[in-house]
């Protein structure tokens, strides 16, 4: 990967939907060069897929981090249970005290603890801590 590759990269986490001709222009390739470019990242697995962010108007009334706990963490077997649930939009295992931590929007506070009471029938938990966001910063 080099300068080029980078630059790429970095235009595309700010908006993924820009031209491939404005990401030329502004980096010094062709359109081509850079839609070649993205094709070759992709292929070899730098870029696996392009996201969307939304804004306060698009988001749920009602959005939590879940901590999870458990003795032991055998993360296979939770998978099914966790991802049966709709409104949980990403999780990542951890390594320290919290095995896993979960991203919930919800329409309710009502549904929140409803998901609350499901997280809490996983086997082997051995605690689990909400907490409700406040505000978004980015």
């Amino acid at each position: 990967m080099d300068k080029f590759d980078r630059q790429i990269i970095n235009r595309l986490k700010q908006n993924a939907r820009e031209s491939l001709a404005a990401i030329g222009r502004d980096i010094g390739l062709s359109r081509s060069a850079v839609a070649e470019r993205i094709q070759r990242l992709e292929a070899h697995g730098v870029i696996r897929g392009y996201t969307l962010r939304l804004g306060e108007a698009g988001k749920k009334a009602v959005q939590a981090y879940f901590q999870l706990s458990f003795s032991p963490f055998k993360l296979d077997e939770l998978l099914p249970a966790i991802q049966a649930i709709p409104e949980l939009y990403s999780g990542h295992a951890l390594s320290g005290e919290v095995d896993l931590i979960l991203f919930a929007e919800t329409d309710s506070m009502e549904r929140l603890n409803q998901i609350r009471r499901q997280l809490e029938q996983l086997p082997d938990l051995t605690r689990l801590l909400t907490c409700p966001v406040l505000q978004s910063i980015s």
